[in-house]
């Protein structure tokens, strides 16, 4: 980091999301440890979607796999018994049918102790669904919340029994999006990219929406209505967005949609004072790959960076050691830190510390009391499901960054709006597009 605390700059070099990232699905037994479970060996499920539209979330889980495993190596001790652990990783594939069938493989098939899926609803769901059906724990991250419970069908009467899921909700974009838009003049209209899947619906829906965040404000939401994930030609969007003067883009479209939709607005002559995009806006592969410097000026929610307060229990490792870490190493080579990752180590953070508060690994109904019970700082930030807006359910805080270009050429984001994280420094105000 320079010396006003900005995060790092990007390196120059790319890999495409997911290239030649597939991991294998060959089980890696721990400590000389033989797989099929039984005697004393915990097997943990993990899914990640390692290709397909959502790789961008796991290009960081090879080094992050490599962590964990190294953490587990020794095994786990329990009621003082030492258990050597296994973690059986699979590729989702981005599909939501290969996610619930590579569920059911590991829970009914390989009888794992306990289940992780990460990355998206298209993942998170179907696995949750096997889950709650063969009543297994299961940990989940990096999906709005809202899009799990209620993407899922979950509601008060009927909750998730077996599943706890961490990140934040429609929430987290529209509470601090607006604070970030607040810091530059606009005319208040909000155009969004609300595709047709769960998590557009979830950011679409009237009653608990993203709307209201905003229109609480001031703003009005122009929603030219649900696209389908892979649109090639988004000119009616663009021409409502033109015709109902709107100068605030928001939304949560895939990396490939984004890049679309940006590049034809430039030439299409729509050119808004400010954009806040979730999900594409994430990976710090998409902003290079727009046109013509056309990603200078984007916004997006932020959860994770150098500079955030936290410090996992492995070690008391904090954010800027595990990206000092995973650059150096040789799954980091080519690529720079993604903020999906850490998610993704504080999955295994809590289901560490669940595994030890329990007396036997093996009863899966107190292991999955003991997960509910957890509170905890991880990499990822505090975690506390036992305070959550639904059963299940543990909310993380955010904030807002830009993306800049250096001196050097190098694309870098900092932080604009320190939205809902007090103790994180803001590096400079947001800024309206060139």
């Amino acid at each position: 980091m320079n010396s006003r605390g900005s995060l790092r700059a990007w390196p120059r070099r790319w890999r495409a999301a997911g290239a030649g990232l597939a991991l294998t699905a060959t089980v890696i037994a721990l400590a000389g440890c033989a797989g099929g479970g039984g005697g004393n060996t915990i097997k943990i499920g993990f899914i990640s979607p390692i290709t397909g539209a959502y790789a961008g979330f796991s290009d960081g889980d090879p080094y992050m796999l490599s962590v964990v495993r190294e953490q587990f190596a020794d095994g786990i001790e329990i009621n003082g018994e030492t258990y050597q652990v296994e973690i059986l990783d699979r590729d989702s594939g981005s599909d939501p049918a290969k996610a619930g069938e590579l569920a059911q493989q590991l829970i009914t098939g390989d009888q794992v102790d306990l289940m992780m899926a990460t990355a998206t609803p298209e993942t998170v769901n179907p696995v949750v669904a096997q889950c709650e059906a063969n009543a297994t724990p299961c940990l989940t991250a990096i999906a709005p919340w809202q899009a799990v419970v209620y993407g899922a069908g979950f509601t008060e009467e009927n909750p998730m029994k077996w599943s706890h899921h961490f990140f934040f909700g429609v929430e987290g974009f529209g509470e601090v999006e607006r604070q970030a838009w607040e810091q530059i003049e606009t005319n208040k209209r909000v155009g969004v990219l609300w595709p047709n899947d769960a998590d557009g619906g979830a950011f679409r829906d009237p009653d608990g929406g993203y709307a209201q965040f905003a229109e609480e404000f001031g703003y009005t939401i122009v929603d030219p209505g649900p696209y389908e994930n892979g649109t090639q030609d988004f000119t009616s969007v663009i021409q409502t967005f033109k015709d109902q003067d709107v100068e605030i883009i928001a939304g949560i479209p895939v990396p490939p949609d984004f890049v679309t939709f940006w590049t034809q607005s430039a030439q299409q002559g729509f050119s808004p004072k400010a954009a806040t995009i979730g999900k594409a806006l994430f990976f710090p592969a998409t902003v290079p790959s727009i046109p013509n410097d056309l990603g200078v000026g984007l916004g997006f929610t932020t959860w994770w960076g150098p500079t955030f307060p936290y410090e996992s229990s492995f070690g008391g490792m904090t954010p800027q050691e595990w990206i000092d870490g995973f650059e150096a190493s040789p799954e980091g080579e080519g690529l720079t830190w993604n903020q999906a990752t850490p998610e993704n180590v504080a999955l295994f953070e809590l289901a560490q510390a669940a595994l030890q508060a329990v007396d036997d690994p093996r009863d899966k109904g107190a292991l999955n009391e003991a997960i509910a019970d957890l509170n905890m700082m991880t990499l990822a930030g505090q975690v506390d499901f036992t305070d959550g807006p639904f059963p299940g359910i543990a909310v993380i805080p955010t904030a807002v960054g830009q993306w800049q270009k250096t001196p050097d050429d190098d694309w870098e984001w900092v932080v604009v709006d320190n939205g809902t994280i007090p103790d994180l420094p803001v590096d400079r105000p947001f800024e309206p597009l060139p």
